[in-house]
């Protein structure tokens, strides 16, 4: 397999140390990728009884039929930073700054690098009480985002966000070694990349409100709720 190694160091001396330690090493097994297909997941409220803790965690996962070289992939990665994926974005907007129910709440978005079967989903920690509400504020907001669509500034200040977080992440010695060394696996380069930013910068807001409404399904989203709720 790939070994990467990003920073400040004498490549012949860690090339003999990698040798050293892994050299004569020979896997007991062949090697063979484990297929993980789409299969649209079916919605549920599942309820876990953990008592004498103070805060509720609620977990929502939906499966998508898309990988990340789908071409509503950087669509889909814009959308998601809007509607929960940002500090200013739409759910923690209404968990915490309109509703004060929790300090952490959002959506995140985890594509498929393989197979066209990815997730997106939401989270939030809140008071067990008021898990009701909690429900309530991902609904009414997953529903107008649907319905309505996102503004043109949200698009905007989204597109700037993630390509700035895109960026930033290829200054950083750990991301970029996980980049290189998933490269090799997936037989890309960081024009793969590139690729995505592109799509970001010249996307429109009709691009991004297209993506939502085809492939995000609030209905269908299975969620976890754990936590000491009232018995009544």
């Amino acid at each position: 397999g790939p070994l990467v190694a990003v920073g400040d160091f004498d490549a012949k001396e860690m090339r003999s140390l990698v040798t050293e330690l892994f050299g004569g090493w020979k896997s007991p097994q062949p090697y063979a990728r484990v297929p993980d297909p789409y299969r649209a997941n079916k919605s549920a409220a599942i309820r876990i009884e953990v008592p004498d803790k103070a805060n509720a965690v609620i977990i929502g996962a939906q499966r998508i039929p898309m990988n990340d070289l789908s071409a509503d992939y950087p669509a889909m990665l814009v959308g998601s930073f809007i509607l929960g994926d940002s500090s200013s974005a739409r759910i923690p907007a209404r968990l915490r700054q309109k509703d004060g129910l929790s300090y952490g709440a959002g959506t995140y978005f985890q594509p498929s690098a393989l197979d066209e079967n990815s997730t997106i989903g939401s989270y939030a920690i809140f008071a067990p009480q008021n898990l009701p509400r909690v429900r309530t504020g991902f609904a009414e907001e997953f529903a107008g985002a649907i319905k309505d669509g996102f503004t043109d500034a949200e698009v905007a200040d989204a597109k700037l966000g993630v390509l700035q977080e895109r960026r930033l992440g290829r200054t950083e010695d750990g991301r970029i070694a996980a980049a290189l060394t998933s490269q090799a696996f997936y037989g890309r380069t960081f024009a793969t990349s590139g690729a995505v930013d592109a799509s970001i910068e010249k996307m429109t807001t009709a691009d991004v409100n297209a993506a939502l409404r085809k492939y995000f399904k609030p209905d269908e989203m299975a969620y976890a709720f754990a936590g000491d709720f009232p018995k009544n």
